[in-house]
């Protein structure tokens, strides 16, 4: 098997940031998601990887060439024009060769079990197989039946009603299709699209408000000692601010910060007033700050609304 990760989109509910740093290097708990992604695959045995770019290409290209965690050779697909989910492997059709492609999107943090489900679809043979949640409002709706995918959009009598996560197994001979959501509802009633239930964490961080959110649920979450292992996160360089609810990851503990979550090296000229903010590493706090409900970056800075 190998994996797609896909780094394409542009990223645009998290503009202006996103103008200046391509939405998979954006940070979770310090890190960029392609990084915590990359490592979940090649974790689970997929060592042959490639990534499709478009916005801000070059920055991403540049990452991989540069951080050590990436064995390479990376395929890195660029894409002219965005493909679409489907047709992002249109290009890859001669690296892929007759493997099956393991599809994850570059924007999502999940504790899965990829190993789990990557033995799942060998088991099962089906000619795709998806990771579902528990349905989200404003989703739209896929109803499983036994174990498979029987419907999506429209209600399927006895059915249960989930949500697509984002992760995939794809073994379709096609080429020239751009949803790949828009071609397992034509293959339905003829071919067999496993159901994998993930009852684990997920968090999309599309929007400002669900990437402070994805960060209180982890740290709040009963298992969250188990979620970072999954996501092979070293909490070692962490420290936590009980009184001011504040994590400061790889940096000292600083006053002025409540309920946030501050990544790396940050100056502070005090007194400051800083809540329920994200903030990267690099930037410099002038006395008196006051910023709630922000993501702060040396690039942008987005409200949380």
């Amino acid at each position: 098997m190998k994996a797609l990760l896909l780094a394409a989109g542009f990223g645009s509910r998290l503009k202006p940031l996103t103008d200046h740093v391509p939405k998979p290097l954006t940070l979770f708990m310090g890190q960029p998601i392609l990084d915590i992604v990359y490592r979940q695959v090649t974790s689970a045995g997929i060592e042959s990887v490639a990534v499709n770019t478009h916005h801000l290409s070059e920055k991403i290209a540049a990452h991989i060439q540069k951080t050590a965690l990436y064995k390479q050779p990376i395929q890195i697909s660029y894409e002219e024009e965005i493909l679409g989910t489907g047709g992002s492997i249109n290009p890859l059709r001669p690296w892929l060769g007759s493997d099956d492609l393991l599809i994850f999107n570059g924007d999502i943090v999940t504790s899965l079990d990829l190993s789990a489900f990557c033995k799942a679809h060998e088991e099962q043979k089906p000619i795709a197989s998806m990771v579902l949640l528990d349905h989200k409002e404003g989703t739209t709706p896929v109803w499983v039946k036994d174990g498979r995918v029987v419907s999506i959009g429209e209600p399927s009598p006895g059915a249960l009603k989930r949500t697509f996560a984002g992760i995939f197994v794809d073994v379709l001979p096609q080429s020239g299709f751009q949803s790949v959501i828009d071609t397992y509802k034509k293959l339905l009633g003829t071919h067999k699209v496993f159901a994998f239930d993930h009852p684990g964490y997920w968090a999309d961080l599309g929007i400002p408000k669900d990437y402070l959110e994805a960060h209180r649920e982890l740290w709040q979450h009963p298992a969250r000692t188990s979620i970072l292992k999954a996501l092979e996160l070293d909490s070692s360089g962490w420290n936590w601010s009980e009184v001011d609810e504040t994590l400061f990851i790889d940096g000292p503990l600083q006053a002025g910060f409540k309920q946030s979550f501050v990544f790396g090296d940050v100056k502070a000229d005090q007194p400051i007033h800083i809540q329920r903010c994200i903030v990267y590493a690099g930037i410099e706090l002038t006395k008196h700050s006051h910023e709630e409900n922000k993501i702060i970056t040396p690039y942008a800075r987005l409200n949380i609304i």
